[in-house]
């Protein structure tokens, strides 16, 4: 177990990218960010079907102060006439999700075998006449 390694992932700092190009690489967002510090991951999120980008991601920096740094030299750039947003990503954790409503029990309008609407099979029939 390396505690060094430990303590340098929890210094990592995830930035939240969105507005950037479509045709936007990888790579290219590497560039962009390294200019401000250390980088140690970057993500474009692409679609399931057709793998094309979304136009966000995330960038992990690998300390606080290049990720003050990335945020204010990038958030409000302009790419490519799209305006580009950086900010701290949210812990997945700690965003709430909008409560959910306690599900109803289901009561039938007849409550009861004695209540449900004879459909005629109860009552007792005439005879025919055969003449």
């Amino acid at each position: 177990m390396d505690i060094f390694a430990d303590n340098q992932k929890l210094a990592m700092i995830k930035l939240f990218v969105v507005g950037f190009p479509r045709d936007m690489r990888e790579i290219e967002l590497l560039e962009l960010f390294t200019l401000q510090g250390q980088v140690d991951q970057v993500t474009i999120i692409t679609d399931k079907d057709s793998g094309e980008s979304k136009g966000y991601g995330f960038v992990q920096m690998t300390d606080q102060h290049g990720a003050d740094r990335a945020i204010v030299a990038l958030n409000g750039l302009n790419i490519a006439g799209r305006e580009v947003s950086v900010r701290i990503a949210e812990d997945k954790r700690s965003v709430s999700a909008p409560p959910v409503p306690e599900p109803r029990r289901y009561e039938p309008e007849n409550r009861g075998y004695q209540k449900v609407a004879k459909a005629g099979y109860d009552k007792k029939k005439r005879p025919r006449k055969l003449f």
